[in-house]
């Protein structure tokens, strides 16, 4: 009979895109590999997510780039205290058995918090910003909302990248619940930014339904709105929602020099309009504060965010 279950990762094993970590089961030890290049930790969380809340039957794949575990998690009584937890490895069954659902999904809530803390790449490299942590605790006293009707949580992440001319160019991710949505590399062009905060403005005064387009021009970087060196063209579509204060944001792309023609959903969703903006505007004024000021150090800069209307967003 299986008594206890853990995963134990080790934070500070982070290098050249790997990470060290086990399934403990009973004091045995399974080793399992992190790879940033599908980083596993977003999936972790929201699998103790489904643990905690119960809705269950729920399951991901951890990948190591080509092999991997599957992780399954199954209801076994009506009331709901207990779970059947499944892991195969590389067609190995690590652990088989039923625990206290609460139990294991606190645990797994631990073992993440200390790589979003002692991990240096935490956010950047591994996709584990700590506000992933704080929203599952909110969830956990506050209780979580999922299905077609769940408000879904916002944060934006600012930062730079490579962009025009090999220079540093400001960005931001768009997060959505645990998971990154998509990153917003549209470095200092102000069509691009002036068209992001018109779309904000029209969300936070309900002036629905809006839709904005992001593509690259001719004469714009290469790798501006670009997927592997495809060049990528984002639908942002926001329209009103039968909940009031709340809006649906459907974010699709579309890859037109493929044939056939693609089109891939990046996002749909049920926002508060108040929180979605609040978040963005937050976050905006917090980066033109700090990490802005010693972007414009440099002198690479073509356009100066700080003259957007920010004050239109906030007021």
């Amino acid at each position: 009979m299986t008594n206890s279950f853990s995963l134990q990762i080790d934070p500070l094993s982070s290098d050249s895109g790997w990470m060290h970590c086990w399934l403990v089961v009973d004091g045995q030890s399974h080793y399992l590999d992190a790879t940033n290049v599908f980083p596993p930790f977003g999936d972790v969380l929201a699998f103790a997510q489904a643990i905690a809340a119960n809705h269950l039957p729920y399951e991901f794949f951890w990948d190591e780039e080509g092999h991997g575990a599957k992780f399954q998690a199954f209801p076994v009584e009506p009331e709901g205290l207990r779970f059947r937890l499944h892991i195969e490895h590389d067609g190995e069954i690590v652990v088989d058995a039923e625990f206290a659902r609460m139990q294991i999904a606190r645990g797994l809530l631990e073992s993440l918090r200390r790589v979003a803390l002692d991990c240096p790449g935490a956010e950047s490299e591994w996709d584990l910003p700590y506000f992933l942590i704080e929203n599952f605790e909110r969830g956990l006293t506050q209780g979580f909302a999922t299905g077609a009707g769940a408000v879904s949580i916002p944060h934006f992440v600012f930062n730079h990248y490579r962009g025009y001319g090999g220079g540093e160019a400001p960005c931001f991710a768009i997060w959505v619940d645990y998971h990154l949505a998509l990153f917003m590399a549209m470095d200092d062009i102000a069509e691009h930014w002036y068209a992001w905060f018109d779309l904000l403005e029209k969300i936070r005064r309900d002036d629905l339904p809006a839709e904005i387009i992001f593509k690259r021009t001719t004469e714009e970087n290469p790798g501006l709105f670009s997927w592997f060196g495809i060049d990528v063209v984002f639908h942002f579509h926001a329209d009103t929602s039968i909940t009031p204060g709340h809006f649906r944001l459907n974010i699709i792309a579309q890859h037109p020099n493929l044939e056939p023609k693609v089109n891939q959903t990046i996002l749909e969703a049920l926002f508060d309009h108040h929180q979605f903006v609040s978040a963005f505007a937050q976050a905006f004024k917090q980066f033109l504060e700090t990490d802005y000021l010693a972007f414009l150090k440099g002198g690479e800069n073509r356009f100066d965010l700080r003259i957007l209307p920010l004050d239109r967003l906030i007021s």
